[in-house]
Parts: structure tokens; C-alpha cells; sequence
């Protein structure tokens, strides 16, 4: 399986959000114009906001930003970052990925004002689900542009691909499988696109096999069109609305 590491500066891709008949928020990708330095690296910087709309936001106010930094060439994670708005809770959050350690420093910063407070780190052997769980929605992002860069002519159908990040810890596998091409209607037209379902191992929240997809454009530029996601309380649902800059 063959890559292109073809990141678009400035790509913009918004999405809806719905749960079940109702519109309960909006989100967009941005990957930032310029490249960043981190740790000596150039990497790319791609943003993730997403509020709240509509009745949802009467109830629980939501404006979170996620974000990662990711080696221009290999595209690997370098730095994470999360400044959660949600209601009442506020969290924020830097995450560095140290060289040649087997640890990720944390830095805590204000829950106002977001200066710094203090730093944490956590061991990758023993505390690896606990870095996933805390970091999901950056690992997927990472992971997103990892998986658009390949080549999928020759990929089969239930196929599993690597995502390389955590290759030489033996307590966590993070694996996509290749589901199937299909035919998506979406906002923005319809589309042929590539099916993918992250291999989660069994819990309490995702009871059924395959319970989050997503789909991606079946061509060179393989934009996000659709995730969705079945729980045992509900199901969600994030579809794109626009996109701009997507080459």
C-alpha cells in the first residue's frame, strides 16, 4: 500500500453534527497555511473546533478545539493540544511527545486563562490507554491524515491497515479496517468513497461489531464526507456541509 504524503495547506472541510433527528452541532478541519517547527521537525498543523447548536447549546454549551502537529514527511504525531469549553467543564491541555522517551509530558495549563500550571507525565507501557482515552479525538485526526494519504487501488475488502504510532508497544494495536467502496449521497453531492470501521476492542459503549465508520472520497484527494457512530445510548452522526481548498 503506496503513500502520498500530499497535505493541502489551508484545506477547510466543515461538518454537521446530528443525534438521532436533531442538529446538535457543527465542526470544522483546518490545516494551518504555514509549517511549524517542533523539536527540530517540520510538521503540519491541523485544527479541529466544534460547537454546539440549536437546543443543545441552550442545554450544554459546547466550544472545544483540538489539534495536532504532525511531521511533514512521515506524518507522524509530534504534539497534541485540547481547550475544552463544555458547559460548566473546562479542561486544557498540551501534550508533547518527548524524543527518545518512553513517556508523553503533559503540560496543564489554566482552565481560564490557559497559562501554564504544571507538568505531568504518562508511561506509554503502563498508562497507553489512558493517553488514548484522554487523546482520542487527536489520535483520530493524526490518524485521518495518515489514512488519506495512501493508496487504496489494490486494497481488499475487510483488509486491516497499521496505523503506525504505536508499532512497538506490545499492550495497544491501533488497526482500521478497509470495509468496503460504496456510494454515499451527501450535502455536497454524491460520491463514490471508501468505507473504514477502527477496530475498538469489545466495551460497554460500542456493543456491536463495526459500530463507528466513516467514509472517505474514493479518489486522489479522499476528503472526509461522513462518520458515523452506534452506541448503546443512541447514535451520532457527523456529515460534511462545505469544504474549501481540497485539491
Amino acid at each position: 500500500m503506496s503513500q502520498d504524503y500530499n497535505t493541502i495547506p489551508g484545506e477547510k472541510v466543515d461538518f454537521l453534527v446530528t443525534f438521532g433527528i436533531f442538529n446538535a452541532g457543527e465542526a470544522s478541519m483546518v490545516t494551518d497555511t504555514k509549517i511549524h517547527s517542533v523539536g527540530n521537525e517540520e510538521t503540519i498543523q491541523i485544527d479541529v473546533t466544534g460547537k454546539s447548536i440549536g437546543l443543545f447549546d441552550l442545554f450544554t454549551t459546547v466550544r472545544d478545539k483540538w489539534g495536532v502537529y504532525i511531521t511533514k514527511n512521515e506524518l507522524e504525531p509530534k504534539k497534541f493540544y485540547k481547550y475544552l469549553r463544555e458547559g460548566k467543564y473546562r479542561k486544557n491541555e498540551i501534550l508533547n511527545f518527548v524524543e527518545n522517551s518512553d513517556s508523553v509530558q503533559i503540560e496543564i495549563l489554566d482552565k481560564e486563562t490557559k497559562e501554564f500550571v504544571e507538568h505531568k507525565y504518562l508511561h506509554f507501557e503502563d498508562d497507553i490507554k489512558k493517553i488514548i482515552r484522554s487523546y482520542f479525538m487527536n489520535y483520530w485526526i493524526a490518524s485521518l491524515a495518515y489514512l488519506r494519504s495512501l493508496d487504496y487501488s489494490e486494497t481488499l475488502s475487510r483488509e486491516l491497515i497499521e496505523i503506525p504510532y504505536f508499532e512497538e508497544n506490545e499492550k495497544f494495536s491501533y488497526q482500521m479496517k478497509f470495509l468496503r467502496r460504496d456510494t454515499i449521497e451527501t450535502k455536497i453531492g454524491n460520491y463514490n468513497s471508501l468505507v473504514f470501521a477502527p477496530v475498538i476492542p469489545k466495551n460497554k459503549l460500542f456493543e456491536e461489531e463495526d459500530a463507528v465508520k466513516f467514509w472517505l472520497t474514493d479518489d486522489n484527494r479522499k476528503i472526509p464526507l461522513k462518520l458515523e457512530a452506534k452506541m448503546n445510548f443512541g447514535s451520532f452522526v457527523i456529515e460534511v456541509s462545505d469544504y474549501s481548498n481540497v485539491k
